[in-house]
């Protein structure tokens, strides 16, 4: 598995939520988030996507918000570019490449855990 990073910028008068992402190569995506539970630091499905408030953005970063891209159907390696379609709650889509790159920061936060989940 792996995570994706980016700022999401909404122009609109309204909020919007991203509510799903999919890709060619993952199985399964999921929006995540870090949460404090049980008096430890998780990585869980966020509920209700990610908010994009009017006229502002919001940040999918390491320790925060972030796409999960699981169940990958090959390997990454940095240099590679993975196609991701986001999905908002207005309706709207959108289509971006991202580059792979090499990640060295908290990479603990990014492992599988003990913590009971929903996914595979």
């Amino acid at each position: 598995m792996t995570a994706a990073f980016m700022s999401l910028t909404n122009p609109g008068k309204t909020d919007i939520s991203l509510t799903s992402a999919t890709s060619p190569v993952a199985g399964i995506m999921q929006l995540h988030e870090m949460a404090m539970k049980d008096g430890k630091m998780v990585m869980q499905e966020k509920a209700g996507g990610v908010k994009v408030p009017a006229g502002s953005h919001a940040h999918l970063a390491p320790s925060r918000d972030h796409v999960m891209l699981m169940g990958l159907k090959q390997a990454l390696k940095p240099g590679d570019e993975v196609p991701i379609t986001l999905r908002f709650s207005d309706g709207s889509s959108h289509d971006l490449t991202v580059p792979v790159k090499a990640f060295t920061e908290e990479e603990e936060h990014y492992q599988p855990s003990a913590t009971p989940s929903t996914t595979p």
